[in-house]
């Protein structure tokens, strides 16, 4: 075999994995970057979102992606709970980043944010009742919790770190009955101790779409501004 053959095959060994390498990771950073770019695409759409909390849902994605990369794996639904706006409102925003649609329901707040139809203020305080404020990882099933079933919250931010310890979850409480009378005879919805609270209809509907590592955002008063 000549010199040459065999300094053209050496070269193809040693650099063949390294391109290899690199267009793994060149895919890699492609997938985030269109996770990213179609969740501000298809949230952008409904105008009812607050811009702010779409802005702050991409800097966040943006600015933490290597820490988040490998948490978040259920890149299909990302949920924004518009704190913002009363119970009354339909103001659970789920976006569907690949169908490219938003649905939106009434989602529940702490009694310690607000005892009527507004958040005053969120908490991270253990015994607060109040909803954390920001950014969390809707998670897998806890099938022993006081709700029959449940979805754990893991907290990505130090300002809703104790979420675990306040067994903040998301979980169905009232039927859609029972909420339609609590707000015809109260003027709001019932209230959670700080969970993403919602009918049991909507959540069996929503709970094998949005498990598995989907990014939630509460956007709560504070982040208005």
């Amino acid at each position: 075999m000549s010199k040459k053959v065999i300094s053209i095959l050496l070269l193809w060994s040693c650099g063949a994995p390294a391109v290899a390498f690199a267009g793994f990771f060149s895919k890699k950073d492609e997938r985030w970057n269109t996770y990213v770019a179609r969740v501000e695409e298809v949230a952008s759409r409904e105008r009812a979102i607050p811009r702010v909390a779409i802005e702050r849902t991409v800097q966040f994605l943006e600015s933490n992606r290597a820490r988040l990369e490998n948490r978040i794996n259920n890149r299909s639904v990302v949920i924004i709970n518009d704190f913002t706006e009363e119970s009354t409102r339909d103001r659970m925003f789920v976006i569907y980043v690949n169908l490219g649609k938003v649905e939106r329901y009434k989602v529940a707040h702490g009694i310690g944010s607000g005892e009527g139809p507004h958040v005053y203020k969120c908490s991270n305080t253990e015994g607060s009742k109040a909803t954390p404020p920001g950014f969390m990882l809707v998670q897998n099933e806890n099938r022993n919790s006081s709700f029959g079933s449940a979805l754990y919250m893991d907290s990505l931010e130090s300002r809703n770190s104790n979420s675990r310890e306040r067994a903040v979850v998301f979980h169905p409480n009232k039927s859609a009955a029972e909420r339609a009378r609590i707000l015809r005879e109260y003027g709001f919805i019932d209230l959670s101790e700080g969970c993403t609270q919602l009918t049991k209809e909507d959540y069996y509907k929503l709970k094998p779409r949005v498990q598995g590592g989907s990014l939630l955002y509460n956007f709560c008063p504070e982040d208005k501004d």
